[in-house]
């Protein structure tokens, strides 16, 4: 028995990937539990695993009596002399003893025991090959389909590609080989899950650096990617090496670099841009193939309006939105697209509102309004960089004083009237808005 529980020991832990030492420690403490629950806890056996050689030694406590009374923990003064030259009574002795003799149970419990310690060591192997690979690609080999998941093995151990991660014409037969990325670790059930996905943008990123040298060297750098798995992506790609053209050294000669991950995602059209780190110029270049005429930036809305030609508009949004909604994610700005036409009739009407403001502006903040400030003086103000009511109430007694050369008690007067014209306009807007 020692021998064939060795043997599936030795072959269970090069299947996990368990090291010699742990599995001995395993074995042994599977052992130990074995012997406790046969004889209690009183006295600890010894008990030695070679699993090389095959051998299990266990060794009981023995006190040496007279007359036994129980033959798991006393011995006959007459038998301990073989096992221990001159025994007294009270002696102590070591006895060997092997799992046969232990008995059924106590086998049974040793291989329990030993599951266990084994499944613990497999818990901690996975954990300790897997955890620093997480957003790293892994390969594998499909054991099982069911209706929800893919279940693989990537070497030690297996890993679960659910479908709601597989890219749309993913099919896979048993057997069959398969590449994803590692994205998570779950601990379900007190045991790691490793999680695959096929769609996940940084599997893209990944791609990139297997397939391309230059990424993988880090001569080039992928600095965003945005996904519709399956069916288009794009992927903004920069290099500090002015001699090297990152959109060409990705897309490869004649497109075989670039069409070796499209195939690898199911034919996924994949568009490379370049990266910068003017946003104007990288969005222009991300709502690509489309012509941009022009740009205005909306910084507190976090938008950027693109003016695009009458006859590209439709190819600046693309197919339902698509284009113009992958160059929304890469850019990480929201995206307004506009035609010429269209745009010069809004910059018409925004032009018309902005001289409808500054007509209010002045009607409001107008200097003339005050009646405290002679012609002279509103031209010395203009002058001074005064030059409407609010600056004036926000100014300073002596640089009005300076202004309108007049003592700082006038200065004092002029800015109270500025501050209560300002006071009573307001309140009247309040009203009207009530």
């Amino acid at each position: 028995m020692s021998k064939e529980l060795t043997k599936v020991v030795d072959e269970l832990g090069r299947e996990k990937g368990i090291s010699r030492d742990i599995l001995c420690d395993a074995l042994r403490e599977a052992i130990l539990a074995a012997v406790a629950r046969k004889i209690g806890k009183l006295l600890e056996p010894d008990v030695v695993v070679d699993i090389d050689r095959g051998i299990i030694e266990i060794l009981l406590p023995k006190e040496v009596c007279e007359g036994v009374d129980e033959k798991w923990t006393e011995i006959y003064i007459d038998d301990a002399q073989q096992y221990k030259e001159n025994a007294q009574l009270g002696d102590v002795i070591m006895v060997p003893t092997t799992l046969e003799e232990l008995g059924r149970q106590a086998a049974l419990v040793a291989k329990q025991k030993l599951f266990e310690k084994i499944r613990e060591a497999e818990k901690q192997v996975v954990l300790d090959q897997f955890q620093d690979r997480v957003g790293d690609v892994v390969n594998g080999v499909v054991l099982k389909t069911d209706r929800d998941n893919l279940i693989i093995n990537i070497g030690k151990t297996e890993a679960v590609l659910p479908k709601r991660e597989m890219i749309n014409g993913d099919f896979y037969n048993r057997g069959d080989y398969v590449r994803a990325l590692l994205l998570d670790i779950k601990i379900v059930k007190g045991w790691p899950q490793l999680i695959l996905s096929r769609t996940h943008p940084q599997f893209l990123k990944k791609l990139f650096e297997v397939e391309i040298p230059e990424v993988y060297e880090g001569i080039i750098d992928v600095k965003a990617v945005s996904r519709e798995p399956g069916d288009r992506a794009k992927v903004a790609v920069y290099t500090m090496n002015s001699s090297i053209d990152p959109v060409g050294a990705c897309i490869g000669l004649k497109g075989v670099r670039i069409n070796a991950i499209s195939n690898e995602l199911r034919g996924e059209k994949i568009d490379v841009i370049e990266w910068s780190p003017d946003p104007i110029k990288f969005v222009c270049n991300a709502i690509s193939p489309a012509e941009v005429v022009l740009t205005n930036v909306f910084e507190d809305e976090d938008t950027i309006e693109i003016v695009v030609p009458d006859d590209q508009l439709s190819l600046a949004i693309g197919k339902k939105g698509q284009n113009v909604r992958l160059a929304a994610k890469l850019s990480e700005w929201r995206l307004d697209v506009l035609k010429e036409s269209e745009y010069a009739e809004i910059r018409k009407e925004r032009m018309q509102d902005q001289e409808q403001e500054l007509k209010e502006f002045y009607e409001i903040y107008n200097l003339e309004n005050l009646s405290v400030l002679s012609a002279d003086e509103v031209g010395k103000l203009i002058e001074a960089g005064l030059d409407d009511i609010e600056k004036l109430s926000n100014a300073s007694p002596h640089e009005v004083a300076d202004a309108v050369s007049k003592g700082e008690d006038e200065a004092v007067n002029i800015i109270n009237a500025a501050i209560d014209f300002l006071a009573s306009k307001f309140e009247d807007m309040d009203s009207e808005e009530n």
